[in-house]
């Protein structure tokens, strides 16, 4: 239940009952969790004098914990653009806050209050942080910023239920379809600040599909029954898990096959990657069916790619491998430098009539 804050707004009036429930209704018109937090950063600058509003999230990645920016409203301005990532030991009010999993807040020499809220997920793990800076006393408004984040966990709840698989728990082919533009786009910038120099001359990071899909898998559900084959399903996401990297992206695309998005690597380390994998389902002991195999085609992400064209690519490379031996991994681009592909169009990479 939200209590209705006496707090000032920026034009001196107390927040009256209708302003808030406006502002929920409006939050949870949302269906994606981007334009959830940038609602709801920009509805709490709206009902308040906060000088800032900002959503962060844990980041795991190899060199420690970082923390990502991900929507940040301010004072004058409004929504504006923020990516930044920032190591956990340069934000010692983010890692108070996650390390003790409760608020935590530090007055700043500009004469800021900067209070941070952790947001726990499922089994109580910390998967947001929201934080506001004040010029005034934060206690005026932490009635309505606690109601709002109580708001935002939820939804986060509603929303992870909505992207996922209900068998495997990765995400679904519907959360694949929402978030492959904007992974391409990601490349794309990628492109725009690596020098050209490098990318001609070193084997340069970009991002990488894969697509990956069990060998033989009717075969499993026939042998066997749907119960069995559904314990391959659960145990080969949770090899997936286990292998890839925090910051790769792991989807069911549906039955037995599954898309891998590897955050930004090298083509050596993108193969490497998915040979780990491969391996590791090849050398797992399946409950009942015993050896199980899996065959890999994936492709690299380019700069003005379409999406379209970059899983049509993908899947090429996975079906020359499974006709040609399966349980093997196959790289797009060297199969068309071999000649067993053959190279897409210059304009969009599609065939024309």
């Amino acid at each position: 239940m939200i209590r209705t804050p006496q707090a000032a707004s920026p034009q001196g009036n107390r927040i009256d009952l209708q302003s808030v429930m406006e502002s929920v209704v409006r939050i949870t018109e949302q269906r994606s969790r981007e334009n959830l937090e940038h609602c709801l950063v920009t509805t709490l600058l709206e009902l308040t004098s906060l000088h800032r509003v900002a959503i962060s999230r844990p980041l795991m990645r190899p060199d420690g914990l970082h923390v990502e920016t991900v929507a940040v409203a301010e004072l004058g301005k409004g929504l504006v653009n923020s990516n930044e990532v920032t190591p956990l030991d340069q934000d010692h009010l983010v890692a108070q806050a996650w390390a003790l999993g409760e608020e935590a807040r530090m007055a700043g020499a500009d004469g800021l209050v900067r209070l941070c809220l952790p947001i726990s997920g499922q089994g109580e793990e910390v998967s947001a942080f929201l934080s506001i800076e004040t010029s005034t006393n934060p206690d005026t408004v932490l009635d309505l910023v606690r109601g709002f984040a109580a708001i935002y966990r939820n939804f986060l709840a509603i929303l992870r239920e909505a992207e996922r698989d209900t068998l495997t728990g990765l995400k679904n082919r519907k959360t694949f379809d929402e978030k492959i533009g904007r992974i391409i786009a990601q490349s794309q910038t990628l492109a725009q600040i690596v020098p050209v120099e490098r990318r001609q001359h070193e084997d340069g990071e970009q991002h990488w599909l894969g697509m990956l899909d069990i060998d033989h898998f009717k075969r499993v559900n026939d042998t066997f029954g749907h119960v069995f084959g559904d314990e391959v399903l659960l145990l080969f996401s949770a090899l997936m898990r286990k292998v890839f990297r925090s910051d790769d992206l792991l989807f069911r695309f549906g039955g037995e096959e599954f898309v891998v998005v590897l955050a930004p690597t090298s083509a050596l380390h993108a193969q490497q990657a998915f040979e780990r994998f491969r391996t590791a389902v090849e050398g797992f002991a399946f409950p009942q069916v015993g050896r199980v195999t899996v065959s890999i085609g994936f492709v690299a992400i380019k700069h003005g790619d379409i999406a379209s064209a970059v899983i049509g690519q993908a899947d090429e490379a996975l079906y020359w491998a499974k006709r040609n031996g399966r349980n093997q991994v196959c790289l797009y681009e060297d199969l068309v430098r071999a000649g067993h592909l053959k190279a897409p169009t210059e304009e969009g990479e599609m065939e024309l009539f």
